[in-house]
């Protein structure tokens, strides 16, 4: 149901309703935790152009984090409390307060390799509210939007755009294994 192809298609057989829809399937993802919106953005960046498509797709996020943020806290805080044992991060969003929280959330958003989803639930157990956590993922998204955009854009123009996607690519790789590799010197 999530590719490029049926979602494009659902956009242009529905244009008139093609923001909600984007919502929508934002909400959705954010719900599963485990489904990249790599798709809906490259949808949306087809669909909408590079500008448009980048704010639709980070408010989709933003407001499909929200809800999964309420749904979570409403249905799971009672037996989510082990998320702190995934990672040092996540701990560290469960058991904080105050400012510092939001600067946590803000960091989860930032870093690719932690599931957006287990950021949300981490977030969901602490003692933040509603609108700390949405403007830490309003501002963490930004960045992972923005390369998601890139990344859609280049592949839809490879033709032109090869060299800066290989280049995206390597540069993504390199951020991956470095921080693995520190994540690994660490332990």
């Amino acid at each position: 149901m999530f590719n490029l192809d049926n979602i494009v298609n659902l956009f242009q057989e529905y244009s008139m309703y093609s923001i909600p829809i984007s919502l929508i399937i934002s909400i959705i993802i954010a719900l599963l935790g485990v489904v990249p919106s790599i798709f809906v953005t490259g949808a949306n960046i087809i669909f909408f152009g590079p500008v448009l498509g980048f704010t639709i797709s980070l408010l989709g996020e933003t407001i499909g984090g929200y809800i999964t943020f309420i749904v979570y806290r409403l249905g799971f805080k009672k037996g989510a409390e082990n998320i702190k044992n995934k990672n040092v991060l996540l701990k560290k969003i469960v058991e904080s307060e105050g400012v510092r929280i939001g600067f946590l959330i803000f960091e989860g958003r930032l870093i690719p390799f932690i599931p957006s989803g287990f950021v949300t639930l981490a977030a969901s157990v602490s003692n933040v509210n509603g609108l700390t956590f949405n403007i830490a993922t309003f501002f963490g998204k930004i960045p992972s939007i923005a390369l998601e955009a890139l990344v859609s854009y280049d592949l839809i123009n490879i033709e032109q755009n090869y060299i800066r996607l290989g280049i995206t690519l390597i540069a993504i790789a390199l951020v991956y294994f470095t921080l693995k590799k520190t994540k690994n010197n660490k332990k």
